[in-house]
């Protein structure tokens, strides 16, 4: 099965590409400072959501235990979504910058290694092209996403025999997701084997026509984070209690950087492994048809 190769040639082609993992490396440890400062560590810690507004029954006016008003709130909230837009436009320039650095480093086919100072100088080329192409392939996902919730829907309406939707929803959204995580693993390497934003559209007609070796290769990869995510969980627990409250969310982040890095190099290295697979696979279909024609059977 083309999922099982290209979940094996992932972890070969990080291997034969560690140098690619300095390049994530940095991207993961700008970054760490920049969320530790715009984005809460424990949002359950905020006034606004650990319960402290109470409700004046006399004048109907949402107050803080200790004075804040309603005016206090809605600026906090403010102030919150604005640190997380901030961080968020940073993150998504960042990522494409260096996402098409490293598959374009890991799709190089010369023998001769491409200087990582030029991988980036290319990444800062490309990048409105990555988002454009990320933007469009996310847009595609949450329709695939919102698909299963529909028999979940009508499941919840029509209890107890809707149960039955209800669970085939539940399977359905495993099925859906899994297959978009591998249709996203195609859209950069496609966007940089063909050298266009159109022809990183190709990606989609390699997903639909391989739906078992997507959502086979989108469980591995997604199994494969998951094991990343569970050796650096610790990190942010054990910092939380032996590292002041200040510091301990910039700590934290530059503790799991490492971890970051090697999850997004892990990452893209899995859709260049899944796309040569497929783009192979059907190169093989291909020259089995031609030969069949010929009457030439192997």
């Amino acid at each position: 099965m083309g999922a099982i190769e290209a979940f094996t040639e992932a972890f070969s082609l990080l291997l034969r590409n560690k140098r690619l993992y300095l390049l994530t490396l940095i991207m993961a440890l700008i970054m760490a400072p920049i969320a530790a400062y715009f984005v809460p560590n424990d949002l359950g810690n905020l006034p606004i959501f650990n319960g402290t507004y109470i409700q004046n029954n006399t004048s109907g006016v949402i107050i803080e235990e200790h004075g804040a008003t309603v005016g206090d709130e809605t600026a906090l909230i403010l102030e919150l979504l604005k640190g997380l837009a901030i961080y968020g436009l940073i993150a998504i320039v960042l990522s494409s910058i260096f996402e098409y650095a490293v598959t374009k480093g890991l799709m190089a086919e010369s023998e001769e290694e491409l200087p990582l100072g030029r991988l980036v100088l290319e990444g800062i080329k490309h990048f409105p092209g990555v988002i454009v192409v990320n933007v469009v392939y996310t847009l595609v996902v949450l329709v695939f996403i919102g698909i299963p919730f529909i028999p979940v829907a009508v499941g919840l309406m029509t209890l107890p025999a809707g149960a039955v939707l209800i669970l085939l929803g539940l399977l359905l959204l495993i099925f859906t997701a899994a297959f978009a995580v591998g249709l996203s693993s195609l859209a950069i390497p496609a966007y940089v084997k063909n050298g266009s934003i159109g022809g990183a559209f190709e990606g989609f007609g390699l997903a639909f026509r391989n739906v078992l070796s997507s959502v086979g290769f989108g469980l591995l990869l997604g199994i494969g984070v998951f094991a990343i995510s569970l050796v650096s969980s610790p990190i942010a627990f054990i910092v939380h209690y032996t590292v002041p409250e200040a510091m301990a969310p910039y700590v934290s982040a530059l503790l799991q950087a490492p971890f970051e890095a090697l999850m997004s190099l892990f990452i893209w290295a899995g859709g260049v492994a899944f796309y040569r697979e497929l783009k192979k696979k059907e190169e093989l279909e291909k020259i089995d048809e031609e030969l069949a024609e010929l009457g030439i059977e192997i």
